[in-house]
């Protein structure tokens, strides 16, 4: 195990070790959860089943059968370009693997691409460590197994795309190493530029921390030992010079994915970037500790936990062991520590934090540049455990006892995620290493075999416990929910010469449009453009920044975004008693309002209705339709707004009647206190129960709707609609729009509010009556000026439309991009935003062809430079001597 010591493994068998071990041990875990084809479940869990299975369904749809798709998609909510979902979650060269499996066993892919991703991890780290780091024992699987399952990679498995990150990371550092070598940067520019292609978001970390790796490495290097002053400063400018060019070259070979990719950030995850300066701490430092025990993971560390960094107990001691090796100089070990130092200030202070997630607070899963801090203790970890076989005991007295006080601490904080059992083997495990440690220098045969048992056994267990802390996805569950969406699309889908959207009153996840593949209006991504989500929730649609969710629809809103067909969920029949197979379809919407839509079909599980009211995804407008602004938290007002804009006739009575509300019934509430528009209910008695309930009746079979403020959320108060639990979407960030009753004339509606707390706050608490009359007459007036479609495409649609001067409007239910070009009767011209979000030009009347095309700004761009830095590239590799030692 020392350096002098005799190599009596290969490096080709160093490799495969480094790869199989993650592989089997992972694959055993997972066949001990049961994992499908082993047992029922499957690793959908949290995003990757919300979203990431839908985009992996997606992906594969896209190279098969629908290429066009690649560029734009309407699966997306309303249309969204698709770059930027690409670069974030599907560009990876891995998941090519997904072409293998057929729709129904995507989450068995989903099992191997990860089993293969985390062995790969594994992999790259062992070739760095025998490249450059004098690896030759098996000292490589245990510092690679401690890299492949350490807690971060474990617990952010269900986050596939961030993988192929930390698989790139061990080869760019080689890369970076053989730039401060004087080697060439080819290697370092195609490995950092392929890590930007796969997975830009954690190799921007990467590209954060190659900067102090620069460094560090500078300082860490001996060309310099014997050279001048001016030799010296001349080795740092040349290698400072190379080290940016190769980097800024990687970034042009990427660029082609990079430069429209930052354009669609704009409008997306970079939209919600944070110009706040906060130097305030998220938790107190010493809690961090906590963190590298066994099994330091539950759920509950996923919104707000702290940095995952569990390595295992050898790469631990080893890496604390190289801060005081004197094998290693002093300048390289001082600024190891003051590294480390910063890493950890950037794991606790929030403006740190954000710059190392681009400015951006992120929602859910903290400190997700963890990894890099993990990937640095576990190198020099390696590093200084390779280097010398001495092991001093005053340092493993000084461990036992900071291990002692940290065990002492995490046990008085009762941290949720420990238990004593783990503590107890993390230190028992402790002493256990450390004695091995102290006996290396007598050079036992047994002793690395005895060291290698020990890490398989303690990264196995950690990763156990961590993945057995979530709830998974079944397999049949799943499976039975695709059939549901085949069969209730089998009679439905749109024609290639035609477009409308399908949307439904219940869901798996926002995504089922992508993994059925059909046109909808509901979405959840990271790079999920601001402004369509803004429109939705001006609508009273729940949304947040990432997030819409058709589940509040009106039929007005159903007519303008053109849903031609609603599927209403059915309850199983009393017959079938295992329901285990099938999946719960719950309605996450009240619609009584499909009463005025015909039943077009029923299936096992589903109705069918189909709404004669959808518009086209084109139509003329009145000229007004350009001025209309829509507020914030007032749904109705903004509904109305639209309305009236697009009658060419005068309105005289509003489309949007307020109703009084008769009977206000309280139990065990005290007198109410407003302010304003709120109303502040509060209990009597706090141990008892206590209802606010509004009770109205129907005078026509008009629908009725309810707003619903956007501060009364689950943890505030149950709903019910005439006794029963409300069908509603429960996360939402501004006023929802809830559908009482329709087709019914002196209904009597009972609406509740339980109280889950002491208090309930009501804003502006109304219910309103549709005009159903007038809405129809709208419709008509707007569909007798629609585009027909001839022909559709993801990125290309033709059609004409008969225009009038009283509308010189063409708008589309299309969110307004720079990438749609709009010709009029083959001429260009110019387009605009309107409702700040949807797309739409001017229009002469009379009758005009129309054909849109979509094209992803800046693509041609971004190829050009990557054309560019490719022939850089191919000019340098072909130098003479490319690829050998450089002079300065």
């Amino acid at each position: 195990m020392s350096s002098s010591k005799k190599q009596i493994y290969s490096h080709k068998f160093l490799l495969i070790l480094a790869f199989l071990l993650p592989f089997f041990i992972m694959t055993i875990i997972y066949i001990a959860m049961g994992v499908y084809p082993f047992g029922k479940e499957t690793l959908l869990t949290i995003d990757l089943g919300q979203q990431y299975v839908d985009f992996l369904s997606y992906y594969r749809h896209t190279l098969l059968h629908e290429p066009q798709a690649l560029f734009y998609s309407f699966s997306k909510g309303i249309g969204g370009e698709m770059t930027g979902l690409w670069s974030y979650y599907l560009n990876s060269p891995f998941n090519l693997i997904m072409l293998l499996f057929p729709q129904r066993f995507l989450p068995v892919g989903v099992t191997v691409l990860l089993l293969i991703k985390i062995a790969l991890s594994g992999l790259s780290f062992a070739y760095l460590l025998i490249k450059k780091f004098e690896g030759k024992d098996l000292l490589v699987p245990i510092f690679s197994l401690s890299y492949a399952l350490m807690g971060f990679i474990i617990v952010n498995q269900l986050h596939i795309m961030w993988l192929d990150s930390l698989i790139f990371l061990p080869l760019i550092i080689l890369g970076l190493e053989k730039i401060i070598d004087g080697e060439s940067g080819v290697f370092y520019s195609l490995i950092l530029g392929l890590a930007l292609f796969s997975q830009y978001y954690l190799t921007y970390m990467i590209c954060l921390f190659l900067i102090f790796y620069f460094v560090f490495a500078i300082v860490k290097q001996t060309h310099t030992k014997f050279f001048t002053r001016s030799q010296t400063i001349r080795f740092y400018i040349n290698r400072f010079l190379k080290f940016t060019g190769y980097s800024l070259l990687a970034g042009g070979l990427a660029a082609f994915s990079l430069l429209p990719n930052f354009v669609s950030l704009l409008g997306g995850k970079a939209s919600h970037t944070s110009e706040i300066l906060d130097w305030g701490l998220k938790y107190p430092f010493l809690e961090v500790l906590s963190k590298f025990y066994i099994g330091s993971f539950n759920f509950d560390q996923m919104p707000s936990g702290h940095p995952n960094l569990f390595v295992g107990t050898v790469a631990i001691i080893s890496f604390l062991y190289y801060l005081v090796n004197k094998k290693f100089s002093w300048k390289e070990r001082l600024t190891a520590t003051l590294l480390t130092i910063f890493f950890f200030f950037s794991m606790n202070v929030d403006f740190l934090n954000k710059v190392w997630h681009a400015f951006q607070n992120p929602a859910w899963y903290p400190y997700r540049f963890s990894f890099l801090v993990c990937f640095f203790f576990i190198l020099n970890g390696f590093r200084s455990l390779n280097k010398t076989l001495h092991f001093p005991l005053w340092f493993a007295i000084t461990l036992l006892f900071l291990q002692t006080a940290s065990a002492l601490y995490v046990l008085k904080k009762d941290f949720s995620f420990l238990t004593p059992l783990q503590v107890l083997a993390t230190v028992l495990l402790l002493v256990f290493v450390l004695v091995l440690f102290l006996l290396r220098e007598t050079e036992y045969n047994w002793l690395p075999g005895l060291l290698l048992l020990v890490t398989i056994v303690e990264m196995s267990a950690n990763a156990a416990i961590d993945l057995t802390r979530l709830s998974y996805v079944d397999m049949a569950p799943f499976n039975d929910y695709q059939s549901v969406l085949n069969t209730m699309l089998a009679d439905i889908r749109p024609p290639e010469d035609d477009f409308y959207r399908i949307e439904k009153v219940f869901q798996r996840s926002k995504n089922d449009s992508f993994q059925a593949h059909y046109p909808s209006a509901s979405h959840f991504s990271s790079t999920f453009e601001t402004e369509t989500p803004g429109l939705f929730g001006r609508l009273g649609f729940p949304d947040s920044s990432f997030v819409i969710s058709y589940s509040s629809g009106t039929l007005f809103t159903d007519a303008f975004f053109g849903i031609r067909y609603m599927i209403e969920n059915k309850p199983l029949p009393e017959t079938i008693q295992n329901t285990e197979h099938f999946y719960d379809l719950r309605a996450n919407a009240n619609r009584p309002d499909l009463t005025h839509y015909q039943l077009m079909s029923e299936a096992f599980r589903t109705k069918t209705y189909q709404n004669p009211y959808a518009l086209s995804l084109g139509f003329t407008a009145p000229e007004k339709i350009l001025s209309t602004n829509l507020e914030n938290s007032r749904p109705i007002e903004n509904q109305e707004k639209i309305l009236e804009a697009l009658s060419v006739s005068s309105v005289f009575q509003p489309f949007y009647a307020e109703v009084p509300i008769n009977t206000l019934i309280t139990t065990n509430i005290r007198s109410s206190q407003s302010s304003d528009l709120n109303r502040t209910y509060t209990k009597k008695d706090t141990n008892e129960d206590a209802s606010l309930e509004i009770q109205l009746t129907t005078k026509s079979k008009d629908p009725y709707y309810l707003v619903l403020d956007s501060k009364i959320d689950k943890d505030v108060a149950d709903l019910k609609l005439d006794g029963q639990p409300l069908n509603y979407y429960k996360t939402y960030r501004n006023d929802q729009v809830i559908n009482l009753a329709s087709g019914v004339n002196d209904q009597h509606i009972q609406f509740t509010f339980d109280f889950k707390k002491e208090s309930l706050t009501i804003h502006d608490l109304r219910v309103y009556q549709f005009d159903q009359k007038e809405f129809e007459r709208v419709v008509a007036e707007t569909k007798s000026n629609q585009l027909d479609i001839d022909s559709f495409s993801q990125t290309k649609i033709e059609g004409s439309v008969m225009a009038d001067a009283t509308k010189p409007v063409l708008m589309f239910t299309i969110p307004y991009s720079n990438g749609w070009k709009v010709k009029v009767d083959d001429k260009e011209v110019d387009t605009l935003e309107v409702l700040d979000s949807l797309l739409a030009v001017n229009i002469d009347p009379g009758y005009h062809s129309i054909k849109l095309q979509y094209q992803t700004p800046y693509l041609w761009q971004g190829t050009l430079i990557s054309l560019t830095s490719l022939g850089i590239v191919f000019i340098i590799s072909r130098k003479k001597g490319a690829g050998k030692k450089l002079s300065l």
